[in-house]
This record gives structure tokens, sequence and C-alpha cells, in this order.
């Protein structure tokens, strides 16, 4: 990739690897132990998902039901995290890596909560992965989150039981089925639109546009004042917003 990249426009074409993209990130034994235990599971899932994305465009507000091994497809969205947070998550998470070794085991451990959603088909112009990442909320709130975004699902895991957006919707409780239970679980998921690389941004195009805007409309006003005049410390972020300024 290559380039200023801008909200909807395709970004700079590299090299094209026929192998995809990757990287080794989880021995050979681990990688083949969960991959034969949980990996069909996920994928037959992931199937169900991207058939409906596919019919209803994106549009879809109700519950519908998935035919699943809820247990396994939760250890494959672990087993992901695992290789999307590096090697010192596995380190500080020692309970989790016993909950996805051994595949009889049942119940996530307490401080780790899994939500999902669908990525919209439509909307959407990116991809996205990242580790353990913090995030500054306004008044003072802080979320702590790692995202894996590629379609059909986004998939959030956080570090208490608190969403990084409402309408998530939490599959934990998949962590208490057993690991030869197959069931139908009806899943109220939100088609949101991953454009940015920000983790747990879910503006659309036209939406960050209008950002960047705003962003350098009230840059401007204050490269047009002398230092001493701008008064930053003293000034209200939302009165800026509502500066009418050329």
């Amino acid at each position: 990739m290559g380039g200023k990249w801008v909200p909807g426009e395709p970004i700079t074409r590299g090299k094209w690897v026929q192998r995809g993209s990757g990287q080794h990130s989880l021995c050979a034994k681990c990688n083949n132990d969960t991959g034969a235990w949980y990996g069909t599971a996920y994928v037959d899932f992931a199937r169900q998902a991207m058939i409906l994305l596919d019919r209803s465009n994106g549009n879809l507000s109700l519950a519908y039901p998935y035919h699943i091994f809820p247990l396994k497809v939760l250890k494959q969205i672990i087993v992901m995290f695992f290789s999307a947070c590096g090697p010192e998550f596995r380190k500080a998470h020692p309970d989790l890596v016993k909950f996805v070794l051994d595949r009889e085991r049942r119940i996530v451990p307490d401080e780790i909560h899994i939500w999902l959603y669908l990525r919209d088909p439509v909307e959407s112009t990116s991809t996205r992965q990242a580790g353990v990442t913090g995030r500054l909320m306004l008044g003072g709130n802080t979320d702590v989150f790692s995202e894996i975004a590629f379609p059909p699902f986004g998939l959030i895991m956080t570090f208490k039981d608190q969403s990084v957006q409402r309408e998530l919707c939490d599959i934990t409780h998949f962590g208490y089925a057993s690991y030869r239970t197959w069931d139908t679980y009806f899943l109220k998921l939100p088609v949101f639109p991953v454009v940015s690389w920000f983790p747990g941004d879910f503006r659309t195009v036209d939406e960050l546009k209008k950002t960047a805007e705003e962003n350098e409309k009230i840059g401007s006003y204050y490269l047009d004042m002398p230092p001493e005049q701008t008064g930053l410390a003293r000034l209200d972020f939302e009165t800026v917003r509502g500066l009418d300024r050329p």
C-alpha cells in the first residue's frame, strides 16, 4: 500500500502475493489441533452469515437462525485473537490458553467477553485487525479491546462486561455449551461499515469525510490566530465545532 489514504477511494495497490496475507503466529501443533477441532465449525457459521448478507444486501434487522456448534465457534474466534494479539497476550491470559487447548473445557474466563457484528457488504471498503487497543472516550472512560473485521464478521474481544458499541451481540455465553453440542441460535447481529483502520470505528465514508472537513476547519481557525490568543486550554470543544469560519 502506498500514497495518501482518502475515505472511500481505492488505495494504491502493491505486488500480488498468491498465498494471501498472513504470518506464522501459532506453533504447528496449536495451529493443527485447534484448526481440526474448531475450524470447520467456524467456517460453517461464516458461510451462513455470508448467505444472509448476500441475499439481503446487508439490510438485516431481525434475529436470524444460525445452526452451529457454539463452543467450537467461540474457541476458534479466541484462537484468532491469539494470532492478532501476539505472544504477550498468551502470557497475560494463561487460563484462556487452557480454555482453547482443552477442547472439552467450558466457560470463558471471567475477564474475557466476545462480541459480534456483521461487516456491511455495501458500505465497507476495508478489513482490519488490531491487537489489544486502548481508546479514551469523552468523559474519561477507557475502552480496552481487540478487533478482527473480515467478511462476513466483525469480532471484538473486551476485558470487561461492557461493549465498545451498544448494538454489538455478546456471544460469550457460547462457552456454556459442550464440545459436541449442535444447536440453533437466533442472533440479532448489527451490520456495521468497516472503512477506516481505526479499531471500533463504524463511521461510513461520508461520515469520515465530514469529520475530516470539520477537523480541517478547526485546525485552520487556530493556525490563523496568534498563539497567545488561541486560549486552547480554556476553549470548550463544542464551542469550536460551532464556529462558522470560511
